[in-house]
Parts: C-alpha cells; sequence; structure tokens
C-alpha cells in the first residue's frame, strides 16, 4: 500500500511538473522586434540582379550610375534572418531566408544601370520596379507587383495580389494574376500584350490614336473595347479572364 502511494504521489507530481511546463511555453515572450538596416555598393559592373526573396519588400530603380547599390532592411524578433550576396560574370545574385519557427522580413531597396536585366521572385511582399530599360521577369506568392516606366519587355506573375502598371512603353508585356487584378497603361503602343486572370479584373489602358488585334474573353465577366480594332494591326492585345471583367481602352 505504501509503495503504490508513493507512486500516485509520483504520477501527481510529475502530472504537474508537465503542466507548469506547459505552462511556462504557452507564457513565453515572442520578444520585440528587432531591426537592422545595411547599405552597400556591388564592386564591378552589374548586368543582371537576381533576387530571392522569401518575405519582405523588394524595390529596384534603374539609375545613370554605373554601378549598383543595395539597402537591406531586416525584422525580426530573435535570429537574425540569413542573408547572401553574390557577383559571377556580371550578374548580382541576392539570396534570404527566415530560421525556422521564426517570422522575419527581408526588404531591398535596390539602385542599378537602368539596362540592367532584373529576375525577382518574392515570396511574400510587394515588387516595384521603376525606371527600367531592360528585360524584367517578376513574381510573387502574395503581395502586389507595382510596374513604373518601365520599357523592356515584362514578365510578371502574381498569384494573390495585383500588377499595377503606369507609364510602360515594353515592346512585349505577359501579365498573370491568379487572384487579383491587373491594371496597366502604356504610354507606347506595345506590339503585344498578353493579360490573363483566373479570378480578377483585367483593365489595359493603351493609345488611342492606333488600331489593334484584340482578342477577350471571359467565361464569367463581362468584355467591354473601347479601342479601334483591325485584325491586321502589328498590335495585338491578348486578355482572357476565367471570373471576372475585361476592360480595353484608349489611355487618357
Amino acid at each position: 500500500m505504501t509503495r503504490l502511494i508513493k507512486l500516485a504521489a509520483a504520477g501527481l507530481l510529475g502530472g504537474l511538473a508537465v503542466s507548469a511546463l506547459a505552462g511556462c511555453y504557452a507564457s513565453v515572450s515572442v520578444g520585440p522586434l528587432q531591426h537592422r538596416t545595411s547599405s552597400y555598393s556591388v564592386p564591378g559592373q552589374v548586368r543582371t540582379l537576381v533576387v530571392h526573396g522569401q518575405a519582405g519588400d523588394v524595390d529596384v530603380t534603374g539609375t545613370s550610375a554605373g554601378v549598383a547599390r543595395v539597402t537591406d532592411h531586416l525584422t525580426f524578433r530573435h535570429t537574425v534572418p540569413v542573408t547572401s550576396r553574390r557577383v559571377s560574370a556580371g550578374t548580382l545574385t541576392l539570396d534570404t531566408s527566415c530560421p525556422a519557427l521564426e517570422t522575419c522580413t527581408v526588404s531591398y531597396n535596390i539602385a542599378v544601370p537602368q539596362a540592367t536585366i532584373v529576375r525577382i521572385h518574392d515570396g511574400a511582399g510587394t515588387i516595384r520596379l521603376d525606371g527600367l530599360s531592360g528585360p524584367v521577369t517578376a513574381s510573387t506568392n502574395a503581395g502586389d507587383i507595382d510596374l513604373s516606366s518601365v520599357s523592356g519587355p515584362i514578365e510578371a506573375t502574381d498569384h494573390a495580389g495585383s500588377v499595377l502598371g503606369r507609364d510602360l512603353s515594353a515592346v512585349h508585356a505577359t501579365l498573370h494574376v491568379s487572384a487579383g487584378k491587373i491594371d496597366a497603361t502604356f504610354s507606347a503602343a506595345p506590339a503585344a500584350i498578353t493579360a490573363s486572370a483566373d479570378v480578377g479584373s483585367i483593365a489595359l489602358h493603351v493609345p488611342g490614336n492606333l488600331s489593334y488585334d484584340v482578342a477577350a474573353s471571359a467565361s464569367v465577366g463581362s468584355v467591354r473595347v473601347g479601342v479601334i480594332v483591325n485584325r491586321k494591326s502589328a498590335h495585338t492585345i491578348t486578355a482572357t479572364d476565367q471570373t471576372g471583367s475585361i476592360t480595353i481602352e484608349p489611355a487618357a
């Protein structure tokens, strides 16, 4: 009987210890947010920029300067995010990753020569590209893609967010959203625009003094074409929407 009482007491104490331990874990503070910022110039000529972001915004601006300059902004609670940069054969590659089971963001402000080829993939965050004349490829899983004064070929893919464009003069543009909207204004008539959405709206604004070969269709939704349509035009617009509206009209 005494041995049973001891075992029962040990079990009770063990249970209390586990409960106390669980209570400790439940009450652990996640800690205050910490911030770090650093800036640096990249030696040598950068002809291609590649960014692999996990979480955080990426801003890229084209400049007349001959060198690339990077400013990164880190936000974290306990462990500093891992960032890396390397330059090889004129390609600057920036990579980021957050520690396991921790939340962090790494945002970039990057200045590069205007003609730089830009390729960016962001897991979660907004991508902003401004004043670039080289080919640009941008994709994000959650966030917006904001294009301003881009004249090189464009390929933009957004899974949950918007693709926005203003003062675009790209000859070729391919724009896609899974869930969101496309709203792009072209200051010069492109040779070809391909815009598609699974769920969302598409609005394309193009110079109204030209005609366009337009193919636009929405499985569920509406289509409004306000530009001059000419099947023999050298300027083509293809827009498809599974669920949503399509508007193609002259730019204001």
